[in-house]
């Protein structure tokens, strides 16, 4: 499983982090904006799969102005990017986050092995399986012709629910702000309530099903109280991102700039 590579020693720092934000009583915990990470290099705390270490890096840290993000490019390889992160989702059960598509690959459709392939995805990891420790995860897609609100879970061992938020064309080169509620979509997905305490989140940029090209931004990963949604008060905090190239592209062939 994901997780499984990285010592116990490295799991309880994290975890101790983790634990001592959840204590505080911020209407948000900040779990991930880039911001301590170097320019040009894989962002700091984030690992890939030990299968992909000596696949080329897809992922980079970029910086404009005072502003942090990831950048994701695939040209066939789909490399998932992951992190650590144990919070408890009862307490903070709203995630939001950034994300930008400048990419889609052409055709791509979750529900199908042969063109399962989104321009942006992430992941939450809430537990393994009793016994055999398969990953239970949910994965919120960007999708290229699936419709915003679409569940499905491809007929396959250990495969995530996907749930698309984006969908097609009309937001692209732009970012977007998403805001999910974790425990109604773990029931309408898995059924129940999840555990209080998580593994961790990943994100995946991949068009290699499609055989294409795909390419993505994401940025300023929050949690949230339940309060904070109901209160109205998620802010929009991508408005200031910087935006992207506007012009549709669909598995256009463009140079790798992994580092």
């Amino acid at each position: 499983f994901f997780f499984t590579q990285k010592t116990a020693y490295e799991i309880g720092v994290r975890l101790v982090g983790s634990e001592m934000c959840i204590r505080d009583r911020e209407e948000f915990i900040r779990l991930e904006d880039f911001s301590s990470s170097q320019e040009g290099q894989l962002p700091e705390g984030w690992y890939v799969r030990s299968r992909d270490e000596d696949s080329p890096k897809l992922y980079e840290v970029q910086k404009e102005a005072d502003t942090y993000y990831l950048a994701a490019q695939d040209t066939g390889l789909s490399v998932i990017l992951l992190k650590i992160a144990h919070w408890n989702p009862h307490e903070f059960p709203i995630l939001s986050w950034c994300w930008r598509a400048d990419a889609l690959p052409p055709n791509g459709n979750e529900h199908v092995t042969e063109t399962n392939d989104s321009a942006a995805g992430v992941y939450v990891i809430f537990q393994e399986t009793w016994g055999l420790g398969l990953p239970i995860q949910n994965k919120y897609v960007w999708s290229t012709t699936l419709a915003e609100g679409t569940i499905g879970r491809r007929d396959m061992i250990a495969r995530p629910y996907f749930l698309v938020e984006q969908s097609c064309y009309g937001s692209l080169g732009r970012w977007e702000r998403e805001v999910v509620d974790l425990i109604a979509d773990y029931g309408n997905t898995f059924g129940g309530k999840p555990k209080p305490r998580t593994l961790g989140i990943g994100v995946l940029t991949d068009s290699n099903n499609t055989h294409s090209y795909a390419e993505a931004y994401y940025a300023d990963v929050r949690l949230w109280r339940r309060e904070a949604l109901d209160n109205g008060s998620i802010p929009d905090h991508c408005a200031c991102l910087p935006a992207g190239d506007l012009t549709p592209q669909a598995g256009a062939q463009k140079t790798r700039t992994n580092p």
